[in-house]
């Protein structure tokens, strides 16, 4: 059995930095117009409950988000080791668990 990803970047507002994201799920639509509208939800989610676990306002700006890859294919892992994670600023998981940072929230 395979579990498709997304491989995604976003940036914050007008915030020049651009972050880096990996969204794992046990479906996601084929449509690429759809992609984002797919991770944008998880996004906000997790670094709403990211903000308010570090006592700052939930965001309030507008977030862009560009996808890189999305695989469903059974070839293709779709895991990410402990040291994958740390290398994303976003990342959730199959269990819907979110790390920020490397750091599960």
């Amino acid at each position: 059995m395979y579990m498709p990803f997304i491989t995604f970047i976003y940036k914050v507002g007008k915030n020049y930095k651009t972050y880096y994201g990996k969204y794992c799920f046990d479906y996601i639509s084929d449509d690429h117009e759809g992609l984002d509208n797919e991770v944008k939800y998880i996004l906000i989610k997790g670094l709403n409950e990211y903000r308010k676990k570090n006592n700052i306002q939930k965001l309030k700006t507008k977030i862009i988000i560009g996808i890189l890859s999305f695989s469903s294919n059974n070839i293709i892992p779709t895991y990410s080791t402990d040291n994958e994670i740390k290398c994303f600023d976003f990342y959730c998981n199959y269990d819907n668990k979110i790390y920020i940072n490397g750091k599960l929230i």
